[in-house]
This record gives C-alpha cells, sequence and structure tokens, in this order.
C-alpha cells in the first residue's frame, strides 16, 4: 500500500541527488542565483535605486549595491502592508509575512515570496525524509508509514493588506494543512488553532497521540516544544489514561465547548490501550518510556543547535539514546540557508541555490569586503551575509556561524551565536534592546534604582528559566521580590512576542531574582583589575556566560526568589 510519507521520501531522495550536484560546484550555483535575481528585481523600485540592471557578477554586485539591515526596508515593507504598493523590494510574489526579532514591542515584519517559502518547504519538510530513508537502509531497514505527534501549534495573524502573518518555522506545514490528517495524529482543530491560549494544546495533543499504537515518529519545528510535551505526559498520565480508557477529555482541561464538542466527536473508549499505557507508565520513567509505548518509533526531529542542544539531551530521557534525531536546518524568516547531511548532527551543508552568501570574520576591519563560499577556512567563525528571494540584498542577519568542514565543495557550517543576541533560552531570541526594556520599565515602575544589572539563562530546571541579577541602590526586601518578579515577566512578554509564546507554552519558567550585595559590580572591576585590565575597556556584563562569572555573581547574592 502507498501511504502519504512516500511521496515525501521520493521527493526528499531527489532533493539530495540535486543538491550533490550543486553542491559540487557552489560558486556557479551563487552566480546563477544572483545572475537570475538581478534580471527578475532590476526594475522595482529597490532595484532601480541600487542599480541592478549594471550587476553582472559577484564582485560587482558587492561594489555596487550596499550591506543593509531590517532598518533599510521597513519603510518598504510598510507601504506593502498599509499601502498594498508592489514591487517595491521584489518583482516576486509575496504571499505571507514572517516575524521576526525586531525592537521592542514591534517585530520585524519579513516579506517571504511563494519561491522562498516552497523552498523552506521543500527544504524544510520533504528533504527530511530522503536524509531518514539514507539512514535507514545503511541499516537495512524501510522507511515505514510516517504517523505521529507533531508537537507544534500554527497560528498567525492577518495584516492590513490581507496577508498572513507567521512564523517562519510554521510556513512548510501551513501547505500541508490538507493532508495532515495522513501523517500526524493531532487534529487540525489543535495544530491550527484561532485562539491558542484558550486551549490546553500540550494535553490534548497527547490525548490523541497516546492511543495510536503505530506512531513511527515524534518531532516539532523547534526542540525545545518536545520537553513539555514529554513532561505534561509524566505529570499527568493517570487523567490521560482514564481519558483514553473512557473516550472523554477530563472537564478540567482547558478548551473552548465548541472545540472540545468537534474533538469528543472522534474519540472513543479504548480501555485496551489504556490498560497497556497504565502498564508502562506505573513502571516509572527511569527507563525511556517512548520505545515502550511506541515500540515502532524510528525517528525524531526539531530545529537544535548552539544553546538548544541541551534539549536534545533532556529529550534522550524518554526518547532513549538509539532514535535518530533529526536537525531539521538552518532557517530563519529571512530563509532557509542550510540543511544537515547525516542524521544526531548539530551542523548543516549550505545550499548554494537557496541565498547568496557573503560572510563577514567576525574580527573583520571596517570596510573589509565579505568573502565568498569559497573563501571560508575550517574552524574559523563569521558573520552571514544573505541575499534571498523575497527581496532582502546583502541583508546582515548578524548571526555567526562556525565553519564545521565540507560537504562537497561547500561550506558545512554551524550556527554559534547572534551578535545582538543575549538570551536565547528556548529559541525565543531575546535582544540587547529587549532586555534592557524590560529591566528598565520594570525598576521604574517600581521606583527602584539600580547600579547595574545581569541576565543568566538557568538550564538546571525544567522548564528553563531567565534569571535577573540586579544590584540596587539603597535596600530591596524581601517582601518585593514577587512585585518584581512579576512586571519583569510581563515586560519580557510586552518586549518579545516569542518569550510571551513560550512562557504559555510553559517551555520557560517564571523568571528568577536575584538581588546582589551593594558594590557587586565594582567589585567584579576590581578583580579584573588586579589581573591586569584596563578597566575602560570592560563593558557592563549583560549575561552571565562564564562560569568564572557565574561563581563571582552568585556568591554577591544577598536575597532571591
Amino acid at each position: 500500500m502507498i501511504h502519504f510519507s512516500d511521496f515525501g521520501v521520493l521527493g526528499g531522495k531527489l532533493i539530495y541527488a540535486v543538491n550533490k550536484k550543486v553542491t559540487t560546484e557552489p560558486m556557479k550555483a551563487q552566480q546563477e542565483l544572483l545572475t537570475m535575481l538581478m534580471e527578475k528585481n532590476k526594475d522595482t523600485e529597490y532595484g532601480k535605486k541600487n542599480n541592478f540592471a549594471k550587476v553582472h557578477s559577484i564582485r560587482e554586485y558587492q561594489d555596487i549595491v550596499p550591506l543593509t539591515d531590517y532598518d533599510d526596508y521597513a519603510p518598504y515593507v510598510d507601504r506593502e502592508i498599509e499601502n498594498g504598493e508592489k514591487n517595491l523590494l521584489t518583482n516576486f510574489k509575496v504571499t505571507r509575512y514572517c516575524a521576526s526579532s525586531g525592537s521592542v514591542g514591534k517585530p520585524k515584519l519579513v516579506p517571504k515570496s511563494s519561491k522562498d517559502n516552497r523552498n523552506t518547504y521543500f527544504m524544510g519538510l520533504v528533504a527530511p525524509e530522503g536524509l531518514l530513508a539514507e539512514y535507514l537502509k545503511a541499516r537495512g531497514k524501510k522507511v515505514p508509514r510516517l504517523y505521529g505527534p507533531l508537537v507544534l501549534i500554527l497560528t498567525g495573524h492577518k495584516l492590513q493588506n490581507g496577508m498572513m502573518s507567521n512564523g517562519a518555522g510554521q510556513v512548510p506545514l501551513l501547505y500541508l494543512k490538507p493532508f495532515s490528517k495522513w501523517f500526524t495524529t493531532s487534529p487540525l482543530e489543535i495544530m491550527y488553532p484561532e485562539h491558542e491560549e484558550q486551549m490546553d494544546t500540550v494535553y490534548l495533543q497527547l490525548r490523541f497521540a497516546l492511543p495510536c499504537r503505530d506512531v513511527t515518529f515524534i518531532g516539532s519545528v523547534v526542540i525545545t516544544l518536545l520537553s513539555n510535551f514529554f513532561e505534561t505526559m509524566e505529570d499527568r498520565w493517570q487523567m490521560l489514561c482514564d481519558d483514553i480508557e473512557k473516550g472523554t477529555i477530563d472537564p478540567s482541561v482547558k478548551c473552548p465547548p465548541e472545540i472540545r464538542a468537534e474533538l469528543e466527536k472522534k474519540l472513543k473508549p479504548d480501555p485496551e490501550r489504556a490498560a497497556e499505557l497504565r502498564r508502562e507508565f506505573e513502571k516509572g520513567f527511569e527507563t525511556p518510556i517512548c520505545p515502550r509505548i511506541w515500540p515502532k518509533l524510528v525517528w525524531g526531529y526539531g530545529m537544535f543547535g548552539s544553546t538548544l542542544t541541551i534539549y536534545v539531551q533532556r529529550a534522550r530521557r524518554w526518547l532513549g539514546d538509539d532514535l535518530p534525531m533529526h536537525n531539521m536546518g538552518y532557517a530563519a524568516a529571512e530563509g532557509f540557508f542550510a540543511m544537515p547531511v547525516e542524521m544526531n548532527a548539530s551542523d548543516y551543508a549550505l545550499l548554494p541555490r537557496s541565498v547568496l552568501f557573503e560572510f563577514l570574520p567576525v574580527d573583520a576591519p571596517e570596510g573589509m569586503r565579505p568573502l565568498l563560499l569559497n573563501e571560508l577556512e575550517q574552524g574559523k567563525e563569521y558573520e552571514l551575509i544573505i541575499t534571498n528571494c523575497s527581496g532582502l540584498y546583502r541583508y546582515r542577519l548578524y548571526d555567526v556561524v562556525k565553519v564545521t568542514g565540507m560537504h562537497n565543495n561547500t561550506p558545512r557550517v554551524e550556527f554559534v551565536y547572534r551578535r545582538n543576541l543575549d538570551m536565547n533560552v528556548a529559541n525565543e531570541k531575546s535582544t540587547t534592546q529587549m532586555l534592557d526594556w524590560a529591566v528598565d520599565e520594570t525598576m521604574h515602575s517600581l521606583g527602584i534604582k539600580i547600579e547595574g544589572h545581569s541576565y543568566f539563562a538557568d538550564t538546571s530546571v525544567t522548564p528553563s528559566r531567565y534569571v535577573l541579577l540586579f544590584e540596587p541602590i539603597g535596600d530591596v526586601t524581601e517582601d518585593q521580590i514577587p512585585a518584581i518578579r512579576e512586571a519583569l515577566d510581563k515586560n519580557l512578554a510586552i518586549a518579545n512576542e516569542k518569550y510571551d509564546k513560550y512562557r504559555r507554552w510553559n517551555t520557560l519558567g517564571d523568571p528568577k531574582i536575584v538581588v546582589l550585595r551593594h558594590g557587586a559590580y565594582q567589585g567584579y572591576k576590581e578583580m579584573l583589575r588586579s589581573r591586569g585590565v584596563v578597566l575602560n575597556q570592560v563593558k557592563p556584563v549583560a549575561v552571565i556566560n562564564t562560569k568564572e562569572r557565574e561563581e563571582y555573581f552568585f556568591s554577591q547574592e544577598e536575597i532571591s526568589g
């Protein structure tokens, strides 16, 4: 019997076959991409302003077209959304916008053309199935019917011009909405909710996944959501088993009445499966639970790498060490940049036909010409600059990648950090501006003056959380801690909508507040001075990201909560 996933496997194998040729001649692919983009967009407003018609080579492109960041595009995007104007940045058809980390209170809205959207779909969803097929083939196995829980929530909102704004990672699955019943255990009402804040989506995802014995994969766009999924399973398995036995959804589970009614129509009592699950859950969670309740499980996936790798390690407690984990790739609102070429890897091969790449060494002098794909050195770090098919030209992402090796003649890279990014505990990507604004608003609203502040990412607890450490001017009492914590949480959610989303999904926990002793920051400077550090070269400690900083500042704790 032919299954829906068979088409994905076939398409994935084709993508990897084509990519093998492209990655063998990456600069040829890069030049062809640039030629197409200049010809296609030379008559746009931006193309005329920047002389696209005079560009015939990548070197000419670098000489003629300036480096940019989002502020260069914001006026054009506003005109597209507010006035419905077209052909400002690109002649490709823009079909939606993706939110990205932007200034406080106003996320960046990045245009997405149909061409970019298709590329994200094929590289993010179809290609992984081809890699899985190769992985299993090497072990004498075939890809089974792929069916299982997708631990994610696909939401968006309509803009003034009628188009939708969605998270970049959601775009591929929006194409598959009509077909989702053939590959995921979650009904449409759970995967594509109109008001996800009104639903206990994790419980509902589990409610429909656990009755199925034939689960073969489990995945999410971002790996962080899997931890929350498994923690909910472990905490609420008794209620889940009761519901499976009776064919119900417990009244305590948050769900709008009309949606609850639709979901309950899909359920039937299953006392046999409930008994199977109870037996396994009652044995405890010291040994991985997923292979015991889903013996056909062959594949797990999600986007991970850099700071998110810890969530893969956490998930292994439930998944086991033998399940191959697929890193979906390196992508952002601005494009799909690289995809993995082996399982369980945190790096990826760049995609020369996806975007035009340029690279600035992290220690590059002012005015240095960015390097091209064929000029990179293994082991070195570079800031990534991209030109895409949605109207961004020589665009500075401020992402820093490290070259880990080669795939054919194309570099393999790993995302390392973001230059203007201070905190990224669960893929929420909080910038310096966001964090500073949240502290300023919090302290101003409570009438507290401070000498300095720092953040720390506490991944030792579940869910992970932000820790704010600050040195007050004057006294702060233990009774004030709850109000500070509540205000900070509120202001971080205002500053960064992804922080707000992950707090609602319980992927981020309540922040912790640590009040430091008077003189803590001056003491840190004096410690550095004693080692010969010139103090006017010392920047404020925005993030506690070294063991030395962690040991020093937490030793200065006065009160916390």
